[in-house]
């Protein structure tokens, strides 16, 4: 399926008429049927298919080494995701934590 940028630049190529079909379906890698498709209108414009919210996120390319945690994953690292995330909260408790028992001086409490 051709994404909808590549379907604006066969237009903006078809319409500046500098370049036959088949030198813009060589240019841009695709078919000279779709170029004519294109041109003649015959081909329906397709509106981009967006995940479901409930539909998982599928992986893109190879895995790779994470360069953080250095494991093998599909980037971006789902792991150092959650680790970060976990880290916040028990930070963000910490200060709680503290704020409660006193320990930060008046001028630092939020609000005041």
């Amino acid at each position: 399926m051709l994404s909808p940028e590549l379907v604006l630049e066969i237009r903006r190529l078809l319409a500046e008429g500098r370049l036959s079909q088949r030198k813009i379906a060589k240019q841009l890698g695709v078919s000279r049927a779709t170029v004519g498709a294109i041109a003649s209108g015959k081909r329906p414009d397709y509106a981009p298919r967006l995940p479901r919210e409930d539909e998982p996120l599928r992986p893109t390319g190879p895995p790779r080494r994470c360069p953080r945690c250095g494991g093998m994953v599909y980037l971006p690292c789902r792991l150092c995701q959650v680790r970060d995330i976990k880290q916040r909260d028990r930070d963000r408790s910490r200060v709680r934590r503290m704020i409660a028992a006193g320990d930060f001086p008046p001028r630092c409490h939020p609000g005041k």
